[in-house]
């Protein structure tokens, strides 16, 4: 018997390229990512209302005035309106583009609105307050994911928000599951007195599959000659059989 650190080298020993393929990124997910992939603008792409509320001048905040009329709305989607008057605000949504002319927003929660007028209800408040500044979460050209990288749905969403339709993944290998011992039978059969039902290939063909990597099952008699022989049989690489050989070699 080996241990698991032997048969982990010479598994690790007989690694394979199983080359790429492009996939829809709705279909990456669990897929080994073949590919750099980087930002193609700023994230956010605009200094970005964090919170609902509206949107005002810090300076005229800083000069004392707490009521600030309302001059409009600012919609998530719709190009930046400009503010008239220092004195004044616009009402922001979340998502929105800051308005031109605003650096500050203040949440709906610390406002008093009444006949289109924004009356503060707090005394203390900090420039920049509740924005998602320009490039905060990424520049422009910045790596964002790195080949290696297993896809999530996290890296789809990642994926999407740069606009890659499709993406460069490691191909599945063509898989099979050898299971070898006198012992073992079917698992549609009754065994006798000295024998045990196979259940472990099938654990790990369920594994595999769940990983989307369907697998093939073999169960071959404890001989190493048949074993050569029906793997060369069933079209498997040769370095494959040779691995089997030695791992089996190793056991007995």
């Amino acid at each position: 018997m080996i241990s698991v650190s032997e048969a982990t080298a010479i598994i690790l020993s007989h690694s394979m390229e199983t080359g790429k393929e492009d996939l829809a990124i709705q279909q990456a997910c669990g897929r080994i990512l073949r590919e750099e992939v980087r930002a193609d603008r700023n994230f956010p792409p605009f200094d970005r209302v964090a919170m609902d509320g509206v949107a005002i001048c810090f300076d005229s905040f800083k000069n004392g005035n707490r009521n600030f009329p309302i001059e409009g709305i600012q919609a998530a989607g719709e190009q930046p309106k400009k503010l008239n008057n220092n004195d004044s605000c616009i009402e922001v949504m979340t998502g929105a583009m800051l308005p031109t002319g605003t650096d500050t927003v203040v949440r709906y929660e610390d406002l008093d609105i009444k006949d289109q007028s924004a009356s503060l209800l707090l005394q203390k408040l900090n420039p920049r307050d509740h924005i998602h500044h320009q490039g905060q979460d990424a520049k422009q050209n910045e790596t964002l994911l790195s080949p290696g990288t297993i896809i999530s749905p996290a890296e789809v969403a990642l994926l999407a928000s740069v606009g890659k339709k499709t993406v460069s993944v490691s191909m599945f290998p063509k898989t099979a599951i050898i299971s070898s011992g006198d012992e073992l039978v079917p698992v549609d059969l009754t065994p006798l007195p000295y024998q045990i039902r196979r259940s472990n290939s099938y654990a790990l063909q369920a594994a595999l599959l769940e990983l989307g990597c369907p697998a093939d099952q073999f169960h071959i008699p404890d001989q190493p000659e048949i074993l050569e022989a029906e793997v060369k049989k069933n079209s498997f690489a040769l370095r494959s059989s040779n691995l089997l050989r030695r791992c089996f070699e190793r056991q007995v």
